[in-house]
């Protein structure tokens, strides 16, 4: 996932929100000077939560940038921006194709506050013209990447475009597909592309004349947080295209969450090759059970069925991707002990005044994903059944070793100290365990090698095939 978007993201929603009345948000103010310098306060319109702040005394003993670092003089720009780099080269600059540029980089250009009323932003007058043009250019921002053999497809807040990267330094442009939504996260599994939407200018049929501008708030509630208003029309989710035909992408499918999708991470089942399952990150806010039925933004205390504190699993068929569907809603934040779905906040935290009680963590920006337990693999020497199974501690080299002939046979050709990359986690033993292929912790590591088909609850490290 690629984080410059995503900051992006919620610095301009967060003035978005500001501006439509969503909720309350204090702008940076300077400290007061002598009554006799004392400025005129700056009207509530004109004020910009994008302003830079002065930079904060360094703490002691630190003595700022090295200006001996090659990054320390790099100058700014669009496209001819300086560049420092070590182990990469820079081969090719490629610009964003017309159709995802805003076409103006004036504040007062009507262009700029057409795209954000499209965006949901209802009244934009309290907006600062910087400010909007932030938010407009947004709209057509770069997101994510994927890469299919030499396919490479770039997400933007405004669709996807597809290169040919057989040719690396010459790359060309194959496909623009105009689909607004943001942000655009993408991935490539097959003949299928998918591609996340969260925010409320996107439609079912990617059309790119967003929704009409949202009512001013009654009198004394511009304040009030408010949700777009329904619409029958609205896309908030994953898009699934067929790119058979990779000039001429086509939409089969659009499966509707509550939350939208910020990002999202595909996943394959090994005992279901006829399917492909999407976990998503929706980050934003729930959409109203009038325009997505089932749908709350309630607290837990007020909703057990509420859609905070939870990811959304898509399953694709593969054969038949229009037949995709939402299966299950895990609710990732659990605590184990108490059931609370919170359970991420635990207490309080450093802030400003002391310690401070955090705000609930009711959504995923990211997620990660890797398989657990065994998948038949290769058969463990017969002639050493008293060590099939068995478990032994690794507390150095040497008891490497000894076991080497093992490993050995279950397709590993460790060195000393390693164990290889065919060796996975199987259970939820509380000690010591290996977590990734490579190294292995120079302590007290406990495991076992099973015999394929066999079951031993103890065993932590089962061979597999891959």
């Amino acid at each position: 996932m690629n984080r410059v978007p995503g900051v992006a993201f919620r610095v301009a929603i967060a003035a978005m929100v500001l501006f439509s009345g969503v909720s309350p948000m204090k702008a940076q103010t300077p400290a007061t000077p002598p009554a006799a310098q004392e400025p005129t306060k700056e009207p509530e319109a004109e004020q910009n939560p994008f302003a830079p702040e002065p930079a904060q005394p360094l703490p002691a003993g630190m003595t700022g940038s090295d200006v001996n670092d090659p990054r320390y003089k790099l100058t700014p720009g669009m496209y001819d921006a300086g560049e420092a780099s070590m182990g990469m080269k820079h081969l090719l600059l490629l610009k964003k194709p017309d159709a995802f540029q805003l076409g103006t980089s004036e504040p007062d250009d009507p262009r700029v506050a057409k795209t954000v009323r499209q965006l949901g932003v209802g009244n934009i007058a309290r907006m600062p013209k910087p400010v909007q043009l932030v938010v407009a250019q947004l709209a057509f921002a770069n997101s994510d990447l994927a890469f299919q053999g030499n396919h490479l497809f770039q997400g933007n807040f405004y669709g996807v475009t597809i290169y040919d990267i057989s040719n690396p330094a010459s790359a060309k442009l194959l496909t623009t597909l105009v689909c607004p939504g943001g942000q655009g996260d993408v991935s490539v599994y097959q003949n299928l592309l998918f591609m996340s939407v969260e925010m409320p200018n996107g439609r079912l049929d990617c059309g790119t004349a967003g929704f009409p501008p949202e009512p001013p708030p009654p009198a004394g509630e511009e304040k009030k947080r408010r949700l777009p208003v329904s619409q029958k029309e609205r896309f908030r989710g994953v898009r699934i295209f067929d790119i058979s035909d990779i000039r001429n992408p086509k939409q089969v499918a659009a499966v509707q969450t509550c939350r939208g999708s910020h990002t999202h991470t595909l996943v394959q089942d090994p005992s279901d090759k006829d399917s492909v399952y999407i976990y998503v990150s929706g980050t934003s806010f729930v959409r109203q059970p009038e325009e997505l039925t089932g749908c709350s933004g309630e607290n837990p205390d007020k909703d057990p069925n509420t859609a905070l504190f939870r990811i959304d699993v898509i399953k694709v068929p593969t054969a038949a991707p229009q037949d995709a569907k939402v299966v299950s809603s895990p609710r990732v934040f659990v605590d184990a002990r108490t059931g609370a779905m919170n359970g991420l906040s635990n207490g309080g935290t450093h802030g400003k005044k002391g310690m401070e009680k955090p705000e609930d963590t009711d959504q995923c920006h990211d997620i990660c994903t890797r398989r657990l337990g065994w998948r038949p693999g290769p058969t463990l020497p017969s002639e050493r059944p008293e060590q099939v199974g068995r478990r032994c501690d690794l507390p150095s080299e040497g008891r490497q070793t000894e076991h080497g002939e093992l490993l050995q046979a279950a397709g590993c050709a460790g060195r000393d100290g390693e164990l290889c990359g065919a060796q996975r986690l199987a259970d939820s033993d509380p000690w010591p365990r290996y977590r990734s292929a490579g190294l292995v912790s120079r302590g007290d590591l406990r495991y076992g090698l099973q015999r394929p088909g066999t079951t031993f609850r103890d065993c932590l490290l089962r061979p597999r095939a891959d």
